[in-house]
C-alpha cells in the first residue's frame, strides 16, 4: 500500500507492520492528508499487535501533518489492541523535537531517536 506525490511517499510494509514516510510532506489542509490517514488506519487494522511509524526519511511535515498524526495516535490509543514505535533520525533535530510530543497524546508510545 503506498500513497505517493512528487515530494513524499509513504509506504505499508504488512509483512514488516511498518509504516515508512519519506521526503517532504507538506500538504495544505488536514483534509489533503485524507489519503495518509487512511494508509496509517488500513495499517492499524492489519497489523495485529505492533505497528511502526518510521519517520527516518523524512525531511519535513508541516502543521496539518503533525495534526494527522495525532488524531491517527487518539484512535490507536483508544482501540488498545497494539504497541506502537515511533522511529526518528538524530541527524534531523525537528523529528526529536516533534515527535516527542506525540507522547503527550499517547504516553505509551515507543519512541526511538538514533
Amino acid at each position: 500500500m503506498i500513497v505517493e506525490d512528487k515530494d513524499f511517499s509513504v509506504t505499508f510494509e504488512p509483512s514488516e507492520r511498518r509504516v515508512r514516510f519519506e521526503g517532504q510532506l507538506r500538504l495544505r489542509s488536514p483534509r489533503d492528508y485524507a489519503p495518509v490517514l487512511e494508509l496509517l488506519r488500513a495499517a492499524h487494522e492489519q497489523s495485529a499487535e505492533a505497528l511502526t511509524l518510521d519517520f527516518r526519511g523524512l525531511d519535513m511535515l508541516n502543521s496539518s501533518g503533525i495534526g494527522t498524526f495525532g488524531h491517527f495516535l487518539i484512535e490507536v490509543r483508544s482501540a488498545r489492541r497494539l504497541r506502537l514505535t515511533v522511529l526518528g533520525s538524530a541527524a534531523k533535530p525537528w523529528q526529536a523535537r516533534t515527535l516527542s510530543t506525540l507522547r503527550k497524546i499517547w504516553s505509551g508510545i515507543e519512541l526511538i531517536i538514533d
